[in-house]
């Protein structure tokens, strides 16, 4: 062993391999002068070389020196995450209970978690020359690339043109028809000075107002909550927060919840701050993530827009970090590292010490007793920006109609006048597919998925059933294997089923359908929005994809097919997902000049809920949300951890977190503890195999986590090797 006046250095270092008995790191002995806390290092372990991450140096060490093995190298390059980040994951790890290895090389570029030294790059910068266009009148995608460059005079990245659908070899093509130069710039340059010939847009009374709140608390840690209603103009806010960063030379981070919103939330960030903004997304390419990593790690890029991955990026000097769509359930990752962006954002303004605000039409119950109980500043846009009005909503009594009627003969004859109007319409369900299932009209039989307790969902395009669960996919029978009867049919509707619908009705409208079987990548997404933006009367059908912050300022109506079907499940946020979703959609209309109206079809038209939402009234229903929560003790009142188990062999689920359960609630420190379970989940086979929950429901955050940390520990002395445990903290889902 070691005197404590051995001069020598030890390592702890994160390794991304699960370590015997739980352990959070290794210990090695250093020999470098290159060793220093966050700096990657080569490691032996076993007959392989990892790449782990320093996490903190000593000068002394309780274990046998003999038996310490040394780093085999440090690489010389920066530290890959600074002071700040190393406590923020070191926290994320302890909060969420997930080896902490694995999450620094979670957050880690993909490009640094080679055994290599970091590589180098240079990006290219466009900018537009001052020779004008002499093609063809029809090169759309050429004058749509010259167009984004003249209204981005300090240049666009290359990535950045990418997103917003422009190749590689149109620009190299633009360029050497001398239409655009490029600069190539070294990762390491200085941030670009922001141009003044950027669009400046005027904000209104109540953005103002909003906006000399924030600015007042740049500098210092601040939460904000922003509720501002649709089509507020919560986005102009942001960018002139942003504005305000850039003039204390500080950096600014934007969150938003979805691949597809980064394109357009791109274009009007980079419209109006005159400076080359930054991306950085899961669609990414390992080159284009690791220059993004370099730029905002060294500041040379100022502003950030990127998915909840983005939170895990190295600043130089952050000022700001903004969330959009706060409530989204996307800012959660669902599977391994089982982290909260939004959260995680909190903790890390407050560790950089910078302003964060967390924006929503319809804020999420965690964020809003926070602003209720004073721990977020809680401000409020409740006019629409251009003074249009707020749509109205009408209720659709479908009681009186037979389940096959999708849509009523009111709600058709409105769609028709709206149409007629050379107006645009949205019909939304979410559901996909033509069906949500397939059935024998003569016994009751209903296909069911092979490896999962699901039905398979009918297409047409191309026709066959598709289990959305485990993606399995199998021809559309035309005979029942119970009975061998032939009637045989799809029951239900989907998207693909009201399409067929409204191009019944409307055979000469153009028709858009927005979902994942029909948007398959950005490009299809450019193509099908550019329809709708020639403001054409069109039918545009789709799921939840229509909810995410999409601005058509021709659509007067909006039609939710099956409102019912938004509210009812045994998740206790059901009722809250619902409204969200109800209100983000309605949202969509009448955003332009042209008033809006939204038919909402329901079985259930007395229901208090949407009584409330007909009035916009989102606040005052999740203030009774709030007070239904608060009296079973629900979060946000209370702190919930969710243990799953999964198993080919659904008793070795039910075994095994029946022990769990009996081993919690014998510990003393954990009296007064709640659990339910064990509990099959709602869908209790997927991809065979079983899964079933305990939720574990604590007073505070203490009491859950002596919780994990006992779980942790049965967990660590399972044996059985084909059943496997894991813990979700502050789950989304709980069914």
């Amino acid at each position: 062993m070691n005197s404590p006046n051995d001069s020598k250095l030890y390592a702890h270092i994160a390794l991304p391999v699960p370590l015997i008995g739980g352990f959070d790191y290794i210990v090695t002995k250093v020999q470098t002068e290159h060793a220093v806390a966050g700096a990657r290092a080569l490691v032996p372990f076993g007959n392989r070389r990892l790449v782990g991450v320093v996490l903190e140096l000593k000068t002394r060490c309780d274990l046998d020196d003999a038996k310490l093995k040394p780093i085999d190298m440090i690489f010389t390059e920066q530290p890959v995450f600074s002071s700040e980040m190393l406590t923020l994951l070191s926290w994320a790890a302890h909060y969420y209970s997930h080896p902490i290895g694995e999450v620094f090389s979670n957050a880690l570029p993909s490009a640094l978690r080679k055994p290599k030294a970091a590589p180098t790059y240079t990006k290219s910068l466009w900018r537009r020359t001052r020779k004008a266009f002499e093609g063809r009148s029809n090169a759309h995608l050429q004058i749509a690339a010259l167009d984004a460059l003249e209204h981005s005079p300090s240049g666009l990245w290359d990535d950045a043109l990418r997103i917003m659908g422009f190749s590689t070899n149109l620009l190299r093509k633009l360029e050497q028809q001398d239409y655009i130069e490029r600069e190539e710039n070294d990762l390491s340059s200085k941030a670009m000075q922001i141009s003044e010939d950027a669009h400046h847009y005027t904000l209104n009374e109540e953005q103002a107002a909003t906006l000399t709140s924030i600015k007042a608390k740049l500098g210092r840690f601040s939460p904000h909550l922003l509720e501002g209603v649709t089509g507020s103009g919560k986005t102009e806010v942001y960018i002139a927060a942003v504005k305000e960063c850039l003039l204390l030379d500080k950096q600014a981070l934007v969150l938003v919840p979805e691949i597809n919103l980064t394109p357009q939330t791109f274009k009007r960030f980079q419209s109006q701050l005159g400076i080359p903004v930054a991306v950085y997304h899961s669609g990414m390419t390992e080159k284009e993530k690791f220059i993004t990593y370099q730029m905002l790690k060294t500041g040379q890029a100022k502003v950030l827009i990127g998915t909840r991955s983005a939170i895990f990026l190295s600043t130089q000097a952050l000022g700001l970090i903004i969330v959009d769509e706060e409530h989204d359930s996307s800012y959660k990752q669902s599977d391994n590292f089982k982290y909260s962006a939004r959260d995680l954002a909190v903790k890390r303004a407050q560790l950089e010490d910078c302003a964060i605000v967390l924006g929503s039409a319809t804020p999420s119950s965690d964020s809003l007793l926070n602003a209720q109980q004073g721990r977020f500043d809680w401000l409020t846009l409740n006019q629409r920006a251009k003074k249009a009005a707020m749509p109205t909503i009408k209720l659709e009594d479908m009681r009186a109609l037979t389940s096959k009627d999708i849509l009523s003969p009111r709600t058709l004859a409105k769609i028709k006048t709206q149409i007629d109007q050379g107006n645009q319409v949205i019909v939304f369900h979410n559901r996909r597919g033509l069906a949500p299932s397939l059935m024998c009209f003569d016994c009751g039989w209903i296909y069911q998925c092979p490896n999962c307790d699901a039905r398979a969902t009918v297409h047409q395009r191309p026709a066959r059933l598709h289990c959305h669960h485990c993606d399995y996919k199998s021809p559309i029978v035309g005979s029942c294997p119970q009975c061998k009867g032939t009637n045989v049919n799809a029951v239900g509707a989907g998207t693909e089923r009201i399409e067929q619908i409204l191009h019944y009705y409307f055979p000469n409208t153009d028709l858009v359908r927005l979902d994942r079987d029909e948007i398959k990548n950005q490009a299809d997404l450019e193509q099908a929005t550019s329809i709708i933006h020639q403001g054409q009367p069109c039918l545009i059908v789709g799921t939840q994809m229509i909810v995410k912050g999409h601005d058509f300022p021709d659509v007067t109506l909006v039609v939710v097919v099956d409102a019912d079907g938004l509210f009812f499940s045994s998740d206790f946020r059901a009722m809250e997902k619902g409204a969200q979703q109800l209100l983000q959609v309605a949202g969509r209309a009448g955003r332009g000049d042209k008033k809006g109206e939204v038919t909402i079809q329901t079985r259930q038209p007395e229901h208090p809920l949407l009584e409330l939402l007909k009035q916009h009234q989102y606040t005052n229903f999740m203030q009774n949300e709030l007070r239904e929560r608060e009296l079973c003790a629900l979060p946000p009142f209370s702190k919930l951890a969710t243990i799953r188990a999964e198993s080919v062999d659904a008793g070795r689920c039910e075994q095994a977190l029946a022990q769990l359960k009996g081993c919690l609630n014998s510990t003393k420190e954990l009296a007064g503890i709640c659990i339910a379970g064990p509990l099959s989940a709602a869908i209790s086979r997927k991809q065979n195999r079983y899964r079933y929950y305990l939720h574990v429901f604590a007073e505070n955050n203490k009491q859950r986590f002596i919780a994990q940390h006992y779980t942790l520990h049965f967990i660590h002395q399972l044996k059985q090797r084909d059943l496997r445990l894991s813990i979700d903290v502050d789950p989304i889902e709980t069914n």
